[in-house]
């Protein structure tokens, strides 16, 4: 049995798959045997090593090399970030919170503004928040003043005629006083 480690380094940003064939040669460079070795996920500036192995013999015996045939790097993509996350990034972007502020469960006290979704996504830091805008509260409707009764220049009479006087006999001639 033949044997060869293989490293491979990530000079990328992010984490990277990557997928390494090589062939086991003969000392007059014919190929022998093709290995593919799988890597997994190496991290953003890490390096990872395994082995490959072939179990084959050179007819010649004159010795055995290796040729790296081909190195595939596929870029794991991101996790697509929550709804969560998404409202987080933002309150920390517009300010409301200071950035690191960790969140959890919603205390009693926190008002149902400071909540992510549900009470168990809160900001735990809920006193550093800036006090929630006052809603204006709307104008009552005004009401226009009553209409006042009309002023008649005297009493009216039982019969509705207006006498101008005031006093005894008024309206003695239509009826007496009106009601």
């Amino acid at each position: 049995m033949t044997a060869v480690d293989i490293t491979v380094k990530n000079t990328g940003r992010g984490e990277a798959n990557y997928y390494v064939t090589v062939e086991f040669i003969d000392s007059e460079q014919h190929p022998l045997t093709t290995e593919h070795t799988y890597f997994g996920r190496v991290s953003a500036s890490g390096t990872m090593s395994r082995t490959a192995y072939a179990v084959v013999r050179p007819a010649d015996d004159r010795g055995l090399g290796v040729r790296l045939v081909e190195v595939k790097r596929e870029v794991v993509p991101k996790a697509l970030e929550s709804a969560l996350d998404k409202a987080v990034n933002l309150f920390v972007e517009q300010g409301i919170v200071p950035v690191g502020t960790p969140y959890g469960d919603c205390p009693d006290t926190a008002p149902q503004a400071y909540w992510i979704g549900d009470r168990g996504n809160c900001w735990a830091a809920v006193r550093t928040l800036p006090p929630l805008p006052a809603t204006p509260t709307p104008p009552l409707p005004t009401l226009p003043d009553p209409t006042p009764a009309p002023v008649f220049p005297g009493t009216v009479c039982a019969d509705g005629s207006v006498s101008r006087s005031s006093g005894r006999g008024t309206c003695s001639h239509h009826g007496g006083i009106g009601r």
